[in-house]
């Protein structure tokens, strides 16, 4: 039996219907939605500050330039290097074009931390179906790392 966690009021016609929602996923939102934000934020004023004042890691001209080609070309053209995984971005986190690609990072593991909290709150017969979906994140994740791709 799932316990209520909030009940909220919704508008259905002119008469108001409680909607409950379970622990499970109720946490499953919160996370999202305070990750997505922080997300958010973390990308888009970096992304504006580098914008607006052009300092960063790449030149903004250059990187308009070259910005139709594939990743390899692009990185070939814009610095002269081939470039393998992300360090080239962890390397350099005081530019704000990289302290931008944080933000990227942190939308792209939300739904698999929002999938933590979730499991925490769920009933036994959903524990495993989240832990499948845990660890085929993870899987997706860590196959290039582990693959060398």
């Amino acid at each position: 039996m799932a316990v209520v966690v909030e009940k909220e009021k919704e508008a259905v016609g002119t008469e108001l219907k409680e909607v409950l929602v379970e622990p499970m996923n109720y946490i499953f939102g919160r996370i999202m939605e305070i990750l997505t934000i922080i997300g958010l934020i973390a990308m888009f004023v970096p992304g504006i500050i580098y914008i607006i004042t052009g300092k960063g890691y790449l030149s903004r001209d250059v990187v308009v330039k070259y910005w139709d080609l594939k990743a390899s070309a692009f990185w070939e053209k814009v610095m002269g290097v081939k470039v393998f995984g992300y360090s080239w971005f962890l390397n350099h986190l005081s530019a704000t074009d990289c302290l931008s690609i944080i933000g990227v990072c942190i939308l792209a593991i939300t739904p698999l931390i929002s999938l933590f909290g979730a499991e925490i709150k769920a009933d036994k017969k959903y524990k495993i179906l989240i832990g499948i979906l845990i660890l085929e994140f993870l899987f997706a994740i860590f196959r290039p790392i582990l693959m060398g791709h």
